[in-house]
């Protein structure tokens, strides 16, 4: 009796080890998360967090979506492909607009004053020194995106009257690029990599986002995988973090991601900085409103959404 006893207790706690080895390092928080990305500088914490295996350590399976256009992310997220992307301040507001159930839950990314994400730059050889000599001069934007919301602020804080601030459609970052660069456009704005890269090739630059909120990068959810899936949330998000300080402590060892999954001019592959990131925190309220209503200003949105509306900062770690 006690022999049989004791083999049932051998099993039982054999059983138990089995148990824990499986589950570690954590216990499952819920259902895969399908979370969009595209291959720029904003992103390099997801890519750092999947390629070191914080997202499993954390107890969590996430599916990076790649993704190589921002419209076709957008629209994956509005018809329920994905559970969650970063992206910027406009895009959220624009669905929550249209009626989706979204929500910012997080700044992952934000220009400082020893950084810009976002600069207007002047044609090669042209013949404009300052931001306000291009008053009524086209500047070559992607319309209604933060891009577009980034060259009005830059514009009219360097003194070009409201006004005569002009801008012309080129949606294709590369395009816009090229476009730039020969001489088709006189101005245009561009984000990073492609500003250095840019002005490597003879263009000027003449106004850049450091110290714009309006430019700083967000991670947003649908709602109803927030509700169902909170703790999973508040897992990936921590998992982030994690990133940002390795990222910050040790670029060099982050350096082989950043070439692998960010879209860089091949001359800065070696020589680009690993960009810093700040731990996650809640988008600036002043921020989400000026967005809010420069979109419902142009007819792209109609309500007016409160702070709240669009923003649950509750899964922060």
């Amino acid at each position: 009796m006690e022999g049989a006893y004791m083999l049932r207790f051998a099993r039982l706690c054999l059983a138990a080890l089995l148990i824990v080895t499986v589950s570690w390092p954590g216990t499952s928080h819920g259902e895969k998360i399908r979370f969009g990305a595209l291959p720029v500088l904003q992103a390099l914490p997801v890519y750092v967090a999947q390629e070191k295996h914080l997202f499993r350590e954390a107890g969590i399976d996430v599916e990076i979506i790649p993704f190589n256009a921002a419209a076709e992310k957008d629209i994956a997220m509005s018809t329920g492909s994905l559970d969650g992307y970063f992206g910027d301040l406009v895009t959220p507001t624009v669905l929550k607009g249209n009626g989706h159930d979204v929500f910012i839950v997080a700044t992952n990314y934000d220009p400082r004053t020893d950084r810009r994400m976002i600069g207007i730059l002047a044609k090669p050889a042209g013949t404009y020194k300052t931001i306000s000599d291009l008053a009524d001069v086209p500047v070559a934007v992607s319309s209604n995106s933060v891009i577009d919301r980034v060259t009005e602020q830059l514009l009219v804080s360097g003194g070009v009257p409201e006004d005569k601030v002009a801008t012309i459609e080129a949606k294709n970052i590369g395009l816009r690029m090229q476009m730039l660069l020969s001489g088709q456009v006189e101005a245009a704005t561009l984000p990073e990599p492609l500003v250095t890269a840019a002005v490597a090739a003879g263009a000027k630059l003449l106004a850049d986002d450091s110290g714009l909120e309006t430019s700083q990068t967000i991670l947003m959810f649908s709602g109803p995988f927030l509700r169902k899936n909170g703790d999973a949330v508040k897992a990936f998000l921590a998992a982030l973090n994690k990133a940002a300080t390795l990222i910050n402590t040790e670029p060099d060892s982050v350096r082989p991601v950043m070439v692998e999954h960010v879209r860089l001019p091949e001359r800065l592959k070696s020589s680009y900085p690993v960009p810093r990131f700040p731990k996650l925190h809640a988008p600036d309220r002043t921020a989400v409103l000026a967005v809010a209503q420069w979109l419902k200003k142009r007819g792209v949105i109609t309500p007016a959404f409160t702070y709240e509306q669009v923003v649950d900062a509750g899964f922060l770690p």
